[in-house]
């Protein structure tokens, strides 16, 4: 899939009202996608690791919490199994995985789930129904709590738009009618049978994809530098200061 690059710190991070679909933070969590990460505060620092050694990897010493403060939290996890996942806009790397083998560069495949965690998704070989292979996915969900009307109707809605002859196989083309193109035209049909406005493809980058994808690309980077050395360190941010008197500041 072309047109979504890994986003940089420079991009705005912006969330859109459109009714239909989910805000960010809405997916459920899922324990597939690799394993936990571990925040605690030990030698003033916050160390990440898989799991809680008895010993500070810095000092040595015992790690055991005294402070509520201090004890140790789980770092939400942004991947999920997408077969696990309904009415959902899914995004993995073309090929292998994001923990593994995703170098930022490599084209993603997107895809929406129906009801039953089928991924339905745009290729060479036309629309496929994938039972299996989206096992680390960032999941998108697309209808708000409650929606049962339209979720009733989802399936029947995402099977007849696939039959159309806009996806045949012949009908492909990477750059300009491709995986991205089925998705983000589904939901666009299905905002018009709800009187919602169409969305564009920047605008639904924008606002629904990068959001997600920041937080997958931070993930990514913490998990494989724990993988590499064992656990990884920060430094805590630091105090707040007040402006000074007169400062001009409001």
């Amino acid at each position: 899939m072309e047109g979504i690059c890994w986003p940089c710190n420079a991009e705005k991070e912006v969330l859109g009202n459109a009714p239909l679909l989910a805000q960010e933070g809405k997916a459920m969590q899922r324990p597939e996608a690799g394993k936990p990460i571990i925040k605690f505060n030990h030698c003033q620092k916050y160390i990440y690791s898989f799991s809680v050694p008895p010993c500070c990897p810095l000092c040595r010493q015992d790690v055991g919490s005294r402070k509520l403060e201090e004890a140790p939290v789980s770092i939400p996890n942004p991947f999920t199994d997408g077969h696990q996942e309904e009415c959902s806009f899914l995004l993995r790397p073309t090929q292998g995985t994001f923990l593994r083998e995703y170098d930022g560069r490599s084209d993603l495949h997107v895809g929406i789930t129906n009801t039953n965690g089928v991924v339905y998704n745009y290729t060479v070989h036309g629309v496929q129904r994938d039972k299996a292979g989206w096992g680390q996915s960032v999941s998108i969900p697309l209808l708000q709590p409650g929606m049962f009307g339209l979720m009733d109707q989802w399936d029947k809605y995402l099977e007849d738009f696939s039959t159309t002859g806009a996806w045949l196989p012949h009908r492909y083309e990477e750059d300009h009618h491709n995986c991205y193109s089925y998705a983000l035209k589904f939901i666009n049909c299905v905002l018009a049978t709800q009187g919602e406005e169409r969305l564009d493809r920047d605008e639904f980058t924008e606002k629904f994809v990068i959001p997600r994808t920041r937080k997958a690309s931070k993930y990514i980077m913490l998990y494989r530098m724990i993988e590499e050395h064992g656990f990884y360190v920060i430094e805590p941010p630091g105090p707040q200061t007040s402006p000074r008197p007169g400062s001009g500041s409001c």
